[in-house]
């Protein structure tokens, strides 16, 4: 049999004809290993009689699955943006890009606590004052890991100096943010909490080993960092403190249409407020089986990264509650 007739014999963790309503779990290649979907798909079977599960890949059609899943009311979820797999019916929840200042837009007009920001362009005219002495330029779309981004003394960005300023000519078209500083301390640090419709299911504190610049610095050294906790010069701090997981699940009242956030916090050191830096809406964190998994269980001395929150049963659990509720 063909790889892909294998794909199609698999779409069906089990055959559920008693089912009323059926749950598809997209799988992306490269993201997500299948198993785990596979085994959240057994977990509903085990505790429903009513949800049928099919478990489709996103590098190809699926055909099998996307003729069966639409005879009943149906809800989609992927990690990613569907891509070959396009179902015929159903409710979808799938992982899309979605810029840094669109998510800060949208969270902070939800009541969720984000830093001060501006997309340089057009004619806006940098105020220091609202952004503090010390201010952050990162780029817009998807990135990674700190790249793009630096430190700047917000003085020099006052008015419209922001155009000629060599951090920002020298970043190419894409757009720029300007957001307000926030110090975590000499050291770095912030939080990563994976949920799925809120739910956290992952999550650990990165804190770096080398200090960031003193803020007193030239601005060469400013600008080099580092700004946040980097690999390889980085050690992961669990349990995470229960106000942040807390603030983790209401950054899906502000952007539900996407059921996997990646949501990076930030820790202000001098009077604990928390911040939320962006949710990494693409998808590419499912970290239980990314390639950054090997790492993340060794530098966490955590041989399953799923126990931490018994993540294929939280994932069972609210994937039947949103099937029942929306399946369509």
């Amino acid at each position: 049999m063909s790889a892909h007739g294998r794909q199609i014999a698999n779409d069906w963790v089990e055959r559920r004809p008693e089912a009323t309503r059926n749950l598809v779990l997209v799988h992306e290649p490269f993201v997500q290993d299948r198993a785990d979907l596979e085994g959240i798909a057994r977990i509903i079977h085990s505790t429903t009689s009513d949800i049928e599960v099919f478990v489709a890949s996103n590098d190809i059609p699926s055909s099998t699955t996307r003729k069966h899943a639409s005879r009943r009311p149906t809800l989609v979820y992927s990690p990613t943006e569907l891509r070959n797999f396009q179902p015929l019916r159903g409710r979808i929840y799938a992982g899309r890009l979605i810029g840094k200042d669109v998510q800060l837009r949208r969270m902070a007009a939800a009541g969720i606590p984000v830093t001060e920001f501006a997309l340089l362009g057009g004619d806006f005219e940098l105020d220091p004052v609202q952004f503090g002495p010390i201010a952050v330029l990162k780029p817009t779309g998807s990135s990674s890991h700190g790249r793009g981004m630096a430190l700047v003394r917000a003085a020099h960005l006052a008015g419209a100096r922001w155009r000629a300023h060599p951090l920002v000519r020298g970043h190419g078209n894409s757009p720029l943010m300007v957001q307000r500083f926030i110090d975590t301390g000499e050291y770095p640090c912030h939080y990563r909490v994976l949920t799925l419709f809120g739910e956290p299911i992952f999550g650990f504190q990165a804190a770096s080993t080398v200090p960031r610049p003193s803020l007193d610095a030239n601005d060469e050294t400013l600008a080099a960092g580092p700004l946040m906790a980097r690999h390889g010069q980085r050690r992961l701090i669990v349990p995470v403190e229960q106000d942040v997981l807390d603030l983790a699940r209401r950054t899906f009242t502000a952007i539900a249409e996407v059921a996997l956030h990646g949501c990076d916090i930030i820790r202000e050191s001098h009077t604990g407020r928390l911040f939320v830096l962006e949710i990494n809406p693409g998808g590419n964190t499912w970290s239980f089986s990314s390639g950054w998994a090997p790492l993340l269980r060794t530098e966490l001395n955590m041989p399953d990264l799923s126990a931490q929150f018994d993540a294929w049963r939280t994932c069972a659990r609210v994937l039947i509650e949103r099937t029942r509720l929306e399946a369509a």
